[in-house]
């Protein structure tokens, strides 16, 4: 059968996660659309469940065997992948479906378009009360449609033409950061992208998360070395450095400063990329519910606001 679309997903040891994005994803799937998961070898569970959810017929495709990492396993699901567009889709994240069924509709009918970003929101296991939604991913966006500037951002929107994977490549296995390389790597290669004005994903910072078992020296060299790559390398900012460090300080006061300022009546001085999520603790519900139902509601907020266009 020909597919549209292709979601693709790579997973390892990660149930609890995968249970609350797989769930979503496949109530979203229409029938134009195929599931392709590809485990690493998963000893939680993962396995059962997804071969009970591939018997039934609710994901399409579905391997497990020991993999080389994320991007291994990404390029055999892209392998796998019969759909013309293809989406990532991470284990442990939130998706905007009726977006992305809306950036094919439009990759379909540009044919010439090989890869399409869109903004990435974000919030974090600990804070649910608010989230990010940075808008300088989109900055560097348009600077690469004047310049050709390469430029990267988080990989969790992307999505990617079939047929223009002999131009893309696949992704590069020996990085930690392969959405990083991948990026940088489209925008140097030619090909055509376009940048979508919703929010199409929204990523959840949690200890487990891949990012987050990394430690900081490791993410910063790995980070270097794939930019110095591509760009000329520029030195550490100090005062990043510094404002980095206060950030990771105070995010875990934050509910208790808000909730003190609204007692007092204080005006309080936000950020324009920092929006409220509304989350109000609901007693007896479980964490992660919590987690993807928040991040369900602020994405569909969020789109409610902003106008569907696409740039290229």
């Amino acid at each position: 059968m020909q597919y549209r679309l292709t979601y693709i997903i790579t997973t390892f040891n990660k149930s609890r996660y995968l249970r609350h994005t797989l769930e979503r994803l496949m109530a979203a799937r229409q029938p134009d659309e195929e599931i392709v998961v590809t485990d690493g070898g998963s000893t939680d569970g993962t396995v059962d469940y997804l071969q009970g959810h591939f018997a039934a017929g609710r994901i399409q495709q579905f391997v497990s065997e020991p993999d080389r990492g994320e991007a291994h396993g990404f390029n055999k699901a892209i392998m796998m992948a019969r759909g013309e567009m293809i989406k990532f889709i991470s284990d442990d994240d939130a998706f905007a479906y009726p977006v992305i069924r809306a950036v094919t509709d439009f990759a379909l009918a540009n044919p010439q378009v090989a890869a399409i970003n869109g903004y990435n929101a974000s919030t974090q296991i600990e804070d649910l009360t608010y989230a990010v939604v940075k808008e300088q991913p989109a900055r560097d966006f348009q600077l690469w449609l004047e310049t050709k500037q390469p430029f990267w951002m988080i990989g969790l929107p992307l999505m990617i033409r079939r047929s223009a994977l002999p131009l893309t490549g696949l992704l590069y296995t020996n990085t930690k950061f392969p959405d990083l390389d991948f990026l940088y790597r489209i925008s140097t290669s030619g090909a055509k992208m376009a940048w979508c004005t919703a929010v199409m994903s929204m990523h959840v910072s949690h200890p487990e998360g891949n990012f987050n078992q990394m430690a900081n020296k490791a993410r910063e060299l790995e980070y270097q070395r794939i930019s110095g790559f591509y760009l000329k390398p520029k030195p550490r900012n100090p005062a990043q450095v510094v404002r980095d460090l206060v950030e990771q300080a105070k995010r875990p006061m934050r509910p208790a400063k808000r909730a003190f300022f609204d007692r007092m009546g204080w005006a309080q001085v936000q950020n324009p990329e920092v929006f409220p999520t509304g989350y109000v603790p609901t007693p007896g519900e479980d964490p992660l519910d919590a987690v993807y139902r928040v991040c369900d509601e602020f994405m569909a907020a969020q789109n409610a606001v902003r106008k569907l266009d696409f740039i290229y």
